[in-house]
């Protein structure tokens, strides 16, 4: 995880065995996707622990919005944990003489109206359902292979084209970005019964998502 007030980058584990031989990548990039920074360190995790593992240092020739991109994987390769964040050149400015026990009010924002310059980008998704007795999964392998950053993408499952959502879904994962060419692998479960006779179809919306 980022820490937003020293620009560190920590590794939790909420695990309750020891992790050995952990990578956490950091990479930053522009609006346009160029990396403006990257830097991986090897160590190990113990068991429900906390670890500062870098800082973020000053960056020259950030856009006004740009991206951190941070990855845990484990000793074989297998990706464990990821988190990404939108960042602005521009802090926000917190007025601290007028907090309350219940609220601090904010002086200025964060300017992150660049993000609107986002090229429009075109996904491939591909899907496949499984009924596995009272549960049904549905695996959706999705790409971005566009030069650009896939911001904020969301995945639905509904019932049958243009039909409702079905909730409640577990996610392994949603609300993801997708650097240029990259794929990600993402399972949903639900309940079958939520399905009725229709055929689960995958929606994809997302910020810059044609």
């Amino acid at each position: 995880m980022y820490g937003y007030d020293d620009h560190s980058v920590w590794l939790v584990s909420s695990q309750y065995v020891d992790a050995k031989g952990l990578k956490v990548a950091a990479r930053v990039f522009n609006l346009d996707a160029t990396e403006k920074f990257s830097k991986e360190v090897t160590l190990d995790a113990g068991a429900d622990s906390t670890a500062k593992v870098l800082e973020i240092p000053a960056i020259d020739g950030l856009s006004a919005a740009y991206f951190l991109d941070l990855r845990v994987t484990d000793s074989g390769g297998k990706l464990v944990g990821s988190n990404f964040y939108w960042l602005s050149t521009k802090p926000e400015t917190i007025d601290w003489e007028k907090s309350l026990w219940y609220v601090t009010p904010t002086q200025s924002y964060a300017d992150y109206t660049s993000l609107a310059q986002l090229p429009k980008v075109k996904l491939k998704v591909f899907s496949h359902t499984e009924r596995k007795g009272d549960s049904s999964v549905t695996r959706i392998a999705i790409e971005n292979p566009s030069k650009s950053l896939a911001f904020f993408v969301r995945l639905k499952v509904n019932k049958g084209k243009g039909g409702e959502e079905i909730v409640p879904v577990v996610w392994q994962d949603n609300y993801v970005s997708l650097l240029p060419g990259e794929k990600r692998e993402i399972t949903a479960t639900y309940r079958t019964a939520g399905l009725g006779t229709a055929k689960p179809e995958v929606e994809v919306q997302g910020w810059n998502v044609d």
